[in-house]
């Protein structure tokens, strides 16, 4: 009986997490590598060869530069647990403010382990996706700045307090492979 009610505990903390992180799906626009804002527009670019996020404001002025850990699949991004960053161009839903009450279920990729709080760091960015993946911070450090996640996008805890502390849902959000020389953004 024990192991049935731990185990409808975890399926009910994924549930949750899940309505935390997925909104219906607005797929990613077929927009190449550029997007083109508005003057004093704020958006966020995230250059996966770099490892990068950017925080613009209009066309070409950068506030902000994070380091970041993303997904460690290469390719397009077809399935929820295919372990790739997505690329195109995304709207953001909404800003977790307490994530450490969010619950990782290692059986949600197939992977061995227990679920564990925590994992998701200080704050959740979720942008409107098929995949049910976010930005967020983490409870690895070590992990920024490699191709090590499931498809999320991850910051040091201090980098995603301060980023949201500029995001409202509606901004844009551009992932791309790589910055082109001659690409507008």
């Amino acid at each position: 009986m024990h192991h049935a009610i731990k185990k409808l505990l975890a399926v009910m903390a994924i549930a949750v997490a899940l309505g935390f992180v997925y909104a219906q799906t607005a797929p990613a626009a077929s927009v190449g590598k550029t997007y083109a804002p508005s003057r004093n527009e704020l958006w966020i670019k995230i250059d996966k060869n770099k490892l990068r996020l950017y925080l613009f404001k209009g066309n070409d002025t950068i506030l902000k530069s994070y380091p970041i850990a993303i997904g460690r699949g290469v390719g397009t991004k077809k399935s929820r647990t295919d372990l790739i960053t997505p690329t195109g161009l995304f709207k953001i839903w909404r800003v977790v403010d307490d994530a450490t009450q969010l619950v990782y279920d290692p059986k949600w990729f197939g992977e061995p382990g227990e679920p564990q709080k925590g994992a998701y760091g200080a704050k959740l960015i979720s942008f409107y996706n098929p995949w049910e993946i976010a930005i967020h911070g983490t409870n690895a450090p070590g992990s920024i700045g490699k191709r090590v996640t499931h498809g999320c996008v991850r910051l040091r805890n201090k980098d995603i307090i301060d980023l949201t502390s500029y995001v409202k849902p509606g901004m844009r959000l551009l992932i791309v492979e790589k910055i082109v020389e001659n690409d507008a953004i």
